[in-house]
C-alpha cells in the first residue's frame, strides 16, 4: 500500500523566487545556522540557481511506480525530491523521468540516492542533485511501502512537500521562511555581494582580508581582554 498525503493549495511565490535567484545560496548561508543539505548530495549537471517548492517522494524499494505517479502531480516550479531511504545502488531517476519533470515545469530534481543516464541528464537543462550515478535502475513493480507528499529525510534534513529549496553548484538549502525574515536576509546578502565587488579590487591591490572584514580588529579586542589583569 502506498501512503498518499494531501497537498496544500498552490501559493504564489514568484516574487520571492525571483528575488532569491538574484543572490547566491552561500550569501544567505552567512546568516543561517541550519538547513544545509548534506554535501554528499551534489549537483551532477551544471546549475546556476535552483529555487522552488519541494514535492516529496519516499521510495524505500527498487520500484519506479512512486516516482512516475509523482510526476503526474508536479506543478510549475516544483522540485521533485526523492528519499531512497539509504539505497545508493539503484537509480530512480534517468533521462525519461528528468524529461517528464522538465516538461511538467519542474525547477529541479534532488535525490538522496543515485541517478543514471548522466550524459543525457546534462543536456536537458534541469538541475539534478544526487549522491552519484548507477547502471542499475528501478522497475515498475507496484510494491507497498512508498509515501507521496509527506515528510522525508534529505541528507539528514527533514523536508516536507511545500518547503522552499534553494541551490546552486555549491549545494542546497532548505529555507524556513516562517522562522526568519527572508526578505531582510536577501537584502543583507545583496549588500554583501555588492561589497565583495569592491573587495576583489582591493585584495588585488594588496590590501589585507583581515583588515577588510574586521578580523584583525576583533582579534585585537580579544587579546586586549585576555591581557587585562
Amino acid at each position: 500500500m502506498m501512503i498518499l498525503h494531501p497537498r496544500a493549495a498552490v501559493s504564489d511565490d514568484a516574487d520571492l523566487f525571483n528575488r532569491l535567484a538574484q543572490v547566491q545560496p552561500a550569501s544567505l548561508g552567512h546568516y543561517l545556522a541550519s538547513g544545509s543539505i548534506s554535501s554528499g548530495i551534489r549537483a551532477l549537471v551544471p546549475v546556476q540557481r535552483m529555487v522552488g517548492r519541494a514535492l516529496t517522494v519516499k521510495q524505500p524499494l527498487p520500484d519506479g511506480v512512486p516516482v512516475h505517479l509523482a510526476l503526474d502531480e508536479l506543478r510549475e516550479g516544483d522540485i521533485l525530491v526523492i528519499d531512497r531511504q539509504g539505497d545508493h545502488q539503484v537509480a530512480c531517476v534517468g533521462e525519461m523521468v528528468a524529461r517528464a519533470a522538465f516538461h511538467a515545469g519542474a525547477a529541479g530534481i534532488v535525490v538522496d540516492g543515485v541517478v543514471t543516464d548522466i550524459e543525457e541528464l546534462a543536456t536537458i537543462g534541469l538541475p539534478i542533485y544526487a549522491r552519484g550515478t548507477s547502471v542499475i535502475t528501478t522497475r515498475a513493480l507496484g510494491l507497498p511501502g512508498a509515501e507521496l507528499f509527506g515528510t522525508i529525510s534529505l541528507g539528514g534534513v527533514a523536508i516536507s512537500t511545500g518547503d522552499i529549496l534553494f541551490g546552486d553548484m555549491n549545494g542546497v538549502l532548505r529555507l524556513d521562511v516562517s522562522g526568519v525574515d527572508i526578505q531582510n536576509l536577501i537584502e543583507l546578502a545583496l549588500a554583501d555581494e555588492r561589497r565583495e565587488v569592491e573587495w576583489r579590487q582591493r585584495l588585488a591591490s594588496g590590501e589585507s582580508l583581515a583588515e577588510l572584514n574586521g578580523a584583525r580588529q576583533r582579534a585585537a579586542s580579544v587579546r586586549s581582554v585576555a591581557d587585562t589583569p
